[in-house]
């Protein structure tokens, strides 16, 4: 209640008890008067607490007031902070919109537009010469000295559209025996189902052994010829059309895994129905001499944790089988190892097949191994010489191995250059190709061969590589002709051939 208001209260009382006095005074009755002034308190005690409530609400409305005031400071404080952080992001933005965009920004902002999209080409080219000093002629076929220079190049294309897929292709192109010429030796999908785990799908090398999947490239590989149960006379199909499911796991410490890999493929062919024909693969539908399909597996096994200090060494065996033709079959088998230890290096391979014939033909059994060492000379150190002799040793590596077939006969038209059977067949013949010398000794039914390399890199993909053959085939076995005819072998020169070849892969 405000002050006036209180005042006019306290007038008007005060006139009601002027006007009552003198009538108390004299001698009027009294009980008219009180209920008058009982009720003046009533009123008096009414307008005392609407008042007090009145204070209670002021208080409140200003305690809000206190309140809204505290709110409304720290949203302008918070007001002008927001405007402050804007203007420097606006700054920023603007320089980095007028600035060109760096090297670094560039790259992210195409990862991201492209997602996992990854597209690579790598590869290897590699230039050869062969030198082949025929020193005498099989039984019936001819010989020449070869003396020629050869190109080869094998762009790999991978693309990855997700983290899951990738795709693999090899192309071969080269100008060979036969002028130039392309080849498509690799197109497989990969799908990795998780981490120990992948579908392989299409055309792939022959997972059989170690040779063909891991060795076979040609800056990969040590030498410039490959062993001779892998060249010209292969114990097993080198690829393969169909599907593989591969993967591996730790069974011990690190270091100590063990993968697997299994497969299913069109099979083998062979250049003609006889025993000794030449084996090739894939086998094209047009040329398929079966409707089964073939089957392999393979299990590779590592012993040695990494910490152990005795090197990295590698166990494995094979198998790979399949029908050449309806209710014939082709069986195979083999085990192979793989040493590092340093700068020393040892791997070795045996393997077999055996080939069901038609009635009245011998049956087709196939033998083939190899042994390989190699040492690379980056820690030996001549005191006699400068350090920039002794930095060119450094990078050499050399290499010792020694390979072998057996095998019951030959085909003489693999050897004499016809093709196959349906004209899809292998076409061989004494005619150096890139990595191969295209001596006859290397077609003999029993050959053996001793080669010494010597490698020189300039760079870890990048290598001159230089081999000396001797090829050491021993007498025996059959020559075959296409009706089915045999002549024995006789005599088998002991060649010798030198082969230079220029790598590098990228």
């Amino acid at each position: 209640m405000s002050r006036h208001r209180l005042r006019n209260v306290v007038v008007a009382l005060a006139g009601l008890l002027a006007i009552g006095w003198p009538q108390l005074a004299s001698g009027e009755d009294p009980a008219p008067r009180s209920r008058e002034i009982a009720a003046i308190r009533k009123a008096v005690k009414q307008l005392q607490e609407d008042r007090e409530k009145d204070r209670l609400l002021i208080d409140k409305l200003l305690n809000r007031l206190d309140t809204v005031e505290t709110e409304n400071k720290s949203l302008k404080a918070s007001n002008e902070q927001l405007q402050g952080q804007t203007a420097q992001q606006i700054g920023a933005l603007q320089t980095k919109v007028e600035a060109a965009p760096s090297t670094s920004d560039f790259s992210e902002a195409v990862r991201r537009y492209l997602g996992s999209h990854t597209f690579t080409v790598t590869g290897a080219a590699g230039v050869d010469f062969i030198y082949d000093r025929q020193t005498a002629a099989i039984d019936g076929v001819s010989n020449e000295t070869e003396n020629t220079f050869l190109l080869d190049w094998e762009p790999m294309v991978l693309y990855r559209p997700t983290d899951w897929i990738l795709f693999e292709g090899v192309l071969s192109g080269s100008f060979g025996a036969a002028g130039t010429g392309t080849d498509l030796s690799t197109a497989d999908f990969q799908i990795f189902l998780n981490d120990y785990m992948t579908v392989v799908g299409g055309l792939f090398d022959q997972p059989f052994g170690d040779w063909y999947e891991n060795q076979s490239p040609m800056w990969v590989n040590r030498f410039v010829t490959a062993p001779l149960p892998f060249g010209v006379e292969p114990v097993v199909p080198p690829g393969e059309v169909g599907i593989q499911l591969r993967g591996g796991f730790q069974w011990g410490e690190m270091g100590q895994d063990l993968d697997y890999t299994t497969w299913v493929g069109n099979g083998p062919n062979f250049s003609e129905p006889v025993t000794g024909a030449a084996m090739g693969s894939p086998t094209a539908i047009a040329f398929s001499q079966t409707h089964s399909k073939a089957f392999g597996g393979r299990l590779r096994f590592y012993p040695l944790p990494v910490d152990s200090n005795i090197g990295r060494l590698e166990l494995g065996a094979s198998t790979y089988d399949g029908k050449w033709l309806d209710g014939d079959w082709l069986t195979s088998w083999g085990v192979d190892f793989n040493y590092l230890w340093g700068n020393f290096q040892a791997r070795g391979e045996w393997l077999e097949s055996y080939r069901q014939m038609p009635a009245a033909l011998a049956s087709d059994n196939r033998q083939g191994w190899y042994l390989q060492l190699g040492y690379i000379l980056s820690d030996v150190n001549l005191p006699f010489l400068p350090d920039t002799l002794n930095d060119r040793i450094h990078r050499l590596q050399p290499l010792v191995r020694y390979s072998g077939v057996n095998q019951r006969a030959v085909a003489i038209d693999d050897i004499s250059g016809a093709t196959g059977v349906g004209g899809g067949g292998i076409q061989a013949g004494l005619i150096p190709d890139f990595g191969l010398s295209g001596s006859p000794a290397l077609y003999a039914p029993h050959s053996r061969e001793v080669a010494l390399g010597l490698d020189y890199y300039i760079a870890p993909s990048i290598v001159w590589q230089n081999e000396f053959d001797l090829e050491l085939p021993r007498a025996g076995g059959l020559f075959v002709a296409s009706d089915g005819t045999t002549s024995p072998v006789g005599s088998t020169p002991n060649d010798r051939a030198f082969l230079s070849q220029f790598t590098v892969g990228f």
